[in-house]
């Protein structure tokens, strides 16, 4: 007997998590998928801003999907920290916006959530340990974490840790070491903050296994591997044939932050990994695979517009 079909909707389908998402499930068996934007605008992509409830309600009904990807966010964490309201809305209160309506409609929902609702002291971190986070960002995670799950069970919740991989919009720490080691400007970075990096094109198999066997609730989707990112960009200049040389080290102090950050926020992914088949790369192979997909990469962005929701 074939798996049962799959309508995915994907909210924020052009960052990074959710480009993939909704690259990957157009290829795979039984899933069709759909998708909006916001600020990077795409061709067949839906124009929403998840904070329009009536819009996002509307979509919904149009899509009538079986699992809702809540993939659009504000993550940038010393912009939460100066702007705690305006971040807060997106964050918290439009994201239980979301869960809500999707509630209202019938759909699973998948949310991601980051390793940055811990503060580092015990790393790494499993499931079970308690939120204690250090800053804005990681508060607004952690609180949007808790209305979801008070929601009802039909729910996914990813916790991610240093996502990276081809995007459309934002550069993630790979495209800025990339860029930065191309034109020969040096990359500064800390060898006192250890985490996981996460290839966003693991994550679409993973969440979909996840779904399919009818598992739901909290799960640390991450990389395989912690390291420092001092570490992780010289593996990311290996991998891309750039010169090591070009990475600086520095203390976290030394680079400045004004926003607090756990100095380990690793994470413990057993559970996981006891539970799918996808793979959850470390990030040697992943940076390898990234490299290779390049072209493909490439080749993807000259086949869009994509599919949009058909109105009734």
């Amino acid at each position: 007997m074939g798996q049962k079909p799959v309508r995915a909707f994907v909210l924020g389908a052009s960052g990074l998590v959710g480009h993939y998402c909704l690259r990957q499930w157009r290829e795979r068996p039984g899933w069709s998928v759909l998708g909006t934007s916001h600020k990077v605008r795409v061709p067949g992509l839906e124009p929403l801003d998840i904070r329009d409830g009536a819009a996002l309600r509307a979509l919904l009904r149009d899509a009538r999907p079986d699992l809702t990807v809540l993939a659009a966010s504000n993550p940038h964490v010393d912009y939460c920290e100066r702007h705690p309201e305006a971040t807060r809305a997106i964050n918290v209160e439009a994201t239980l916006d979301v869960a809500r309506a999707v509630r209202e409609q019938g759909s699973a929902l998948a949310f991601f959530s980051s390793d940055y609702v811990f503060d580092g002291s015990g790393a790494p971190f499993g499931e079970d340990d308690p939120a204690r986070p250090l800053n804005e960002y990681g508060r607004q995670k952690a609180e949007a974490e808790r209305g979801v799950r008070a929601l009802g069970p039909d729910h996914l919740i990813c916790r991610l840790s240093g996502v990276f991989g081809w995007e459309l919009g934002r550069k993630n720490f790979v495209l800025q070491v990339l860029d930065r080691g191309r034109r020969g400007e040096p990359v500064r970075a800390a060898t006192d903050v250890r985490y996981n990096p996460t290839y966003a094109a693991n994550l679409p198999d993973a969440l979909a296994e996840l779904f399919e066997a009818g598992r739901r609730g909290l799960y640390h989707a991450a990389g395989a591997e912690e390291m420092s990112r001092y570490d992780f960009a010289l593996a990311v200049c290996e991998a891309f044939g750039l010169p090591a040389s070009g990475v600086e080290a520095a203390t976290a102090a030394a680079l400045g932050s004004p926003t607090p950050r756990p100095a380990n926020s690793s994470l413990r992914t057993d559970k996981i990994r006891s539970q799918i088949r996808a793979p959850l790369w470390g990030a040697i192979r992943a940076l390898k695979h990234m490299r290779e997909a390049g072209p493909a990469w490439k080749a993807y962005l000259e086949a869009l517009p994509l599919p949009t929701i058909s109105r009734r």
